[in-house]
């Protein structure tokens, strides 16, 4: 649903069979042995330089040889946030050791800390590695704030009688200058407005950023999907829903709305379809006529985004673009 400026890369792990009984545990950074947290530690610091000196054949090198023949993903990653890294230097924020035991569950699901009566407690974490295989892994988050701004690294590391990298992912901490914290208040306060539309893209956003790696989950994120879910408007088309939407005597099926963020902005972008985009001209200007109509029968999303971005898109996939700018 979600359309974003960055590239991150969940590499992927090596699949077992599936069992019928599961033993999976994970402790804590404060509950691993010593010399393991330290191994640890010592190999979550050295893929963050390898990765901040672009020295990519280092970290292939560092990882399961599964990841070692499919190694584009995190290359691609690594040399997209070049800019990312630079003078940046790493504060590991968590570490967690996650044994699958003998017979893993088929969903890979691993909780870390304590569990109340109420569910996650604040320091608490859940992971979700479905097809993971039997062995025993680490997961590093590491948070650093380089040129662009802070971003977070997440690597889960396989033991293979020395910490191997399995999965890798980078992810920005802010956007058009706001962290994931801001967005989630400015989200409350459309919400109490009855802006819902402007809401829901703001706690997308919000989870998203502070996200630190899309297979993990934390009582602040589980508390941001309910607040979500609670105002989902029904004129967004979601799993794959269309919607239509009809304006000036025309019925448009839009098919995608999601946000579209970088340094400077926060857009919010459409898709339509039509069945045909060989006018050209004629097609942006109908593009053009959708994103104004939804800003006059929405005009907070003035207070919202910056731009609104529609694309026709036709069966052939030709895709022409309407640009209007809010700011």
């Amino acid at each position: 649903m979600k359309q974003l400026t960055f590239r991150t890369l969940t590499a992927t792990l090596v699949l077992a069979a599936s069992f019928s009984a599961w033993a999976q545990t994970c402790q804590t950074k404060d509950e691993i042995p010593e010399p393991t947290r330290n191994a640890i530690e010592t190999a979550a610091q050295q893929a963050f330089d390898q990765s901040a000196s672009g020295n990519v054949q280092g970290l292939q090198a560092s990882a399961v040889p599964s990841l070692q023949s499919n190694f584009a993903g995190i290359t691609g990653a690594v040399n997209d946030n070049k800019d990312a890294f630079a003078g940046a230097k790493p504060q590991l924020r968590s570490l967690y050791f996650l044994d699958t035991g003998a017979n893993p569950g088929p969903d890979g699901t691993f909780y870390c800390g304590v569990f109340g009566a109420n569910g996650m407690n604040p320091n608490t974490a859940e992971f979700d590695l479905a097809g993971i295989a039997v062995g025993k892994y680490a997961v590093t988050i590491q948070d650093f704030i380089g040129n662009k701004g802070p971003y977070t690294l997440s690597i889960i590391f396989q033991d293979l009688g020395g910490w191997k990298i399995a999965g890798y992912q980078i992810r920005p901490g802010s956007a058009a200058g706001h962290d994931g914290l801001w967005y989630l208040l400015q989200a409350r306060d459309y919400k109490s407005k009855g802006q819902t539309h402007n809401a829901w893209f703001y706690y997308l956003n919000s989870y998203d950023l502070l996200q630190p790696a899309t297979y993990m989950n934390t009582k602040m994120l589980s508390k941001i999907t309910d607040e979500t879910n609670s105002i989902q408007p029904k004129d967004i088309p979601v799993g794959g829903k269309p919607v239509t939407f009809t304006a000036g005597g025309k019925t448009y099926n839009i098919t995608e709305m999601s946000f579209f963020r970088n340094d400077k902005n926060f857009d919010l972008t459409m898709k339509y379809s039509v069945p045909s985009t060989a006018d050209f001209n004629g097609t942006q200007a109908d593009a053009r006529n959708l994103a104004n109509a939804m800003i006059a029968q929405y005009p907070e999303l003035k207070d919202a985004f910056n731009n609104v971005w529609v694309h026709a898109v036709d069966p052939n996939g030709g895709d022409v673009v309407g640009l209007v700018k809010l700011k």
